[in-house]
C-alpha cells in the first residue's frame, strides 16, 4: 500500500475475546507497554477502555473494555465499534463455554476473526485439538482449509505478539475502510464512569468525523460541550479523528455503553428526514412475518394512549415513548424493520442523518386522526400485500361442468402452479373471497398431481362452493 492511500485509511478498531483465564488481559498489557508512543509519554497514566499502538508505522487501536456483555449490548443499539475481533484460546485448555459464547457474538456481527493460540509456553499443550474444537463450532482455520488465520502466542515470552500485529495489518489492508474525518461526527462509547475529581468521564472511539475540544455534540438526548479530550498516555489532544480512542469531559452525567456521539451542529443536509411513501413502509413490512410492526414517539401521553386506543387491529406497536426520536428507537427500528411514526416531536438532525444512513423509514404527524387513517390504509394494503406475496399459482375458471355428482371448474392456469392439497381463494369479479382446497385436478378426465401456467384443467374443491365462469383462483400453496 503507498504513502498516498495509507493516508485515506482510518487504522482498524480491534477487540479481543474469548474464554475468562485464556489470556485476554495478559496480552492486551503486553502489546499496551511495547507501545513505543506510550513510553515517549512517560508510560500509561490512565484506563480508558482502549489505546492506540503503533506497529511499522501503522496505527492499530485496541478496545480492552468489552467483555461479552458490553460487546452484545453496543450489538443491541446499533454501535458498531470493532473491526477486528481476536478470538483467544489457550493452547492447554482449548474450547470452553465462554469462547463458545464469543463464537456466537462474533459469528452475529460478521466480523474478521483472527484466531490467537494463547499460553503455548506452558506443559500439556495440544495446538491441533484447538483448531479441530474450533471447526467443530463452525470457525474454520487456514490449516483446516478455511479463511481464517491463526497466531500462536506466549504473551508472558513477547512470543508471538509481533506476528499478530503484523496479521492485523496485513487483514487490514485487505478490506480497509477510509478515513472519513471531514464527514458529520459518529463516535461510540465503550466505558463511561463518575471520576471524583473531574466527573463524569466518557471514553469513546471516533468511528468518522472529527471530535474537537469546544465542540457542541449530541448523545442519549443530551447536549454538551467538549471540555477536554485526554489520551490513555494522559495527554490534552485538540481534537480526535477515526479510530482515536479518547476520554471526554463535560458530560453532567455518565452514559450507557455503545451510546453514539453525533455532532449537534445543524446542516442543511440534515434539516428534514426522508418521508416514508405508503409503498416503502408495506416493501419494509413485508420482510418480517406477522403484524404491521410500528415505533411510536409522542409529544405527551396522552397523545400516546389516544395513537394506540385507536390503532387498526393489524398493527403491532412494538415500541413506544414520549419524547424526541433517539438513536436507540432507530437502532431497534432498523432491527426489526419497522418504521418510526413521529407525533409531535422533534428529531435531532444528527439522528435524522443516522436514520438515513440505516434506511429506517420515518413518518412525521401533527393530527391524531391523519396518523390513524393513514395506519388504516397502510394495513389494508399491507394485508392484501402479504397475500400476494403468498400466491402460489393463479388460474382464471372458464367454463363449469359437472362430474359424478360435484361441480368442477374449468380453469387455465395463468400463473405459477395448482397441485393437489393447496389452499385457494376462489375470487368473484368484485373481489369477493371464498377459501377452499384443491382435492382433485384432471386433465384430458385422467388425474394429474398439479398443472402449470399455460395448461388447462378441472379443479375440484373439497366443499360445495358457488362459482361461475370469469372468476379467479388464487394458491397459496
Amino acid at each position: 500500500m503507498d504513502t498516498k492511500n495509507k493516508q485515506n485509511i482510518r487504522a482498524p478498531i480491534v477487540t479481543i475475546m474469548g474464554h475468562v483465564d485464556h489470556g485476554k488481559t495478559t496480552l492486551l498489557d503486553v502489546i499496551r507497554k511495547t507501545n513505543v508512543v506510550a513510553r515517549e509519554h512517560g508510560g500509561i497514566t490512565q484506563h480508558i477502555g482502549a489505546y492506540q499502538i503503533t506497529h511499522k508505522s501503522s496505527l492499530i487501536t485496541f478496545i480492552d473494555t468489552p467483555g461479552h456483555a458490553a460487546f452484545e449490548k453496543m450489538r443491541s443499539r446499533g454501535a458498531d465499534v470493532a473491526d477486528i475481533v481476536v478470538l483467544v484460546v489457550a493452547a492447554n485448555d482449548s474450547v470452553k463455554p465462554q469462547t463458545v459464547e464469543a463464537i456466537k457474538h462474533i459469528k452475529g456481527t460478521g466480523k474478521t476473526i483472527i484466531i490467537a493460540i494463547t499460553k503455548i509456553d506452558l506443559p500439556n499443550i495440544n495446538i491441533e485439538k484447538v483448531k479441530s474444537d474450533l471447526k467443530a463450532n463452525d470457525v474454520l482455520v487456514e490449516d483446516y482449509g478455511g479463511q481464517i488465520p491463526v497466531v500462536e502466542i506466549s504473551a508472558p515470552q513477547k512470543k508471538g505478539v509481533d506476528d499478530l500485529l503484523e496479521i492485523i495489518n496485513l487483514v487490514w489492508q485487505m478490506n480497509p475502510k477510509p478515513n472519513l474525518e471531514n464527514e458529520p461526527l459518529e463516535a461510540i462509547v465503550i466505558e463511561s464512569y463518575l471520576d471524583k475529581n473531574r466527573g463524569p468521564t466518557v471514553s469513546a472511539v471516533v468511528k468518522r468525523g472529527t471530535l474537537k475540544v469546544g465542540q457542541k455534540i449530541s448523545v442519549d438526548g443530551e447536549v454538551i460541550t467538549v471540555k477536554a479530550l485526554v489520551d490513555d498516555t494522559g495527554t490534552n489532544l485538540k481534537e480526535a479523528k477515526p479510530s482515536k480512542p479518547t476520554s471526554i469531559l463535560g458530560f453532567k452525567k455518565t452514559l450507557d455503553v455503545g451510546s453514539i456521539i453525533y455532532d449537534s451542529i445543524k446542516t442543511q443536509q440534515t434539516k428534514t428526514a426522508t418521508t416514508a411513501d405508503h409503498a416503502q413502509l408495506i416493501a419494509r413490512a413485508l420482510e418480517v412475518k406477522g403484524k404491521f410492526n410500528v415505533i411510536i414517539k409522542a409529544d405527551v401521553l396522552g397523545s400516546l394512549e389516544a395513537i394506540q386506543t385507536n390503532l387498526p387491529e393489524k398493527i403491532k406497536v412494538i415500541l413506544s415513548g414520549v419524547g424526541e426520536v433517539q438513536a436507540s428507537d432507530v437502532a431497534f427500528a432498523k432491527i426489526a424493520k419497522a418504521p418510526i411514526l413521529a407525533f409531535n416531536v422533534k428529531t435531532a438532525p444528527a439522528v435524522l442523518l443516522l436514520t438515513e444512513r440505516e434506511h429506517v423509514l420515518i413518518r412525521n404527524y401533527n393530527v391524531i386522526y391523519e396518523l390513524v387513517k393513514d395506519l388504516e390504509e397502510i394495513s389494508e394494503t399491507f394485508q392484501k400485500a402479504k397475500q400476494e406475496a403468498k400466491i402460489r399459482g393463479a388460474a382464471k375458471i372458464i367454463a363449469t361442468f359437472t362430474l359424478d355428482g360435484k361441480k368442477i371448474a374449468g380453469v387455465r392456469v395463468t400463473s405459477g402452479k395448482l397441485k393437489i392439497g393447496d389452499q385457494v381463494i376462489v375470487k368473484n369479479e368484485q373481489g369477493a373471497e371464498i377459501s377452499s382446497k384443491i382435492t382433485s385436478l384432471k386433465k384430458y378426465k385422467k388425474d394429474v398431481e398439479s398443472a402449470v401456467a399455460g395448461q388447462e384443467c378441472g379443479v375440484g374443491f373439497d366443499q360445495d362452493i358457488d362459482f361461475r365462469e370469469g372468476f379467479i383462483i388464487e394458491s397459496l400453496g
